[in-house]
């Protein structure tokens, strides 16, 4: 993802050569096409036909794709622990950047209020 980011879009061949610039063993091409393939049907990545094959474009910024799998992340653990998976989210404001928890005190003051009848 980084190389898509930083080159906004690139062909398989390119993806690779700067894969595998200064690595021992090379990844193979067929291994770097299964990959952005997956990458595709995950959504995470576009592609369209270009010459003899597909050039692929990051579907996501940097930050966009962080949310995303923080959220998904955050989902999964309070679906599978409940509230022992709160208990110790909360119990880590202490250890936070005093500007990264008034914003989430924030967040969390907004999102009370609107629960109120």
């Amino acid at each position: 993802m980084r190389l898509l980011w930083e080159s906004d879009d690139a062909p398989v061949s390119m993806v690779l050569t700067r894969l595998n610039e200064g690595r021992e063993r090379p990844l193979a091409y067929t291994t770097v096409m299964t990959v952005l393939v997956r990458l595709h049907e995950k959504a995470l990545v576009t592609r369209r036909f270009e010459g003899r094959g597909y050039v692929y474009c990051a579907a996501l910024t940097e930050n966009e794709l962080i949310d995303s799998a923080s959220a998904r992340a955050v989902d999964d653990l309070v679906r599978r622990f409940g509230t022992p998976a709160l208990v110790h989210f909360a119990e880590r404001l202490d250890r936070l950047d005093p500007e990264a928890r008034a914003g989430l005190e924030r967040l969390a003051t907004r999102t009370s209020e609107k629960d109120v009848p």
